[in-house]
């Protein structure tokens, strides 16, 4: 069996190492503004000037870079309606 690649890792630890700030959704349309400092497997931890916040990874929606950081490699989605891999790639750029 493969291993897949963990696209929410590795976009949270991207976050965290580039100090980036970041606007959290949740899905009760709250926003969230801060800085990410760390995360596990159920939780983010939330910095800002206000102090910090542990907010549960089941109450958000989107997290967004507030400076528009594009993606961190390729896209590894598998095609599920029969596109090849260029096909795909062109779609999400």
């Amino acid at each position: 069996m493969t291993t897949r690649p963990d696209v929410q890792d590795d976009f949270l630890h991207m976050l965290i190492k580039n100090k980036a700030a970041v606007n959290v959704f949740l899905v009760n349309g709250i926003r969230l503004s801060g800085q990410l400092a760390a995360f596990d497997r159920f939780s983010i931890l939330l910095v800002s000037g206000s102090g910090s916040q542990l907010v549960f990874k089941h109450a958000i929606s989107t997290v967004l870079p507030v400076n528009g950081m594009g993606q961190v490699r390729e896209p590894t989605e598998v095609p599920v309606t029969g596109e090849t891999t260029d096909q795909l790639r062109r779609r999400v750029r």
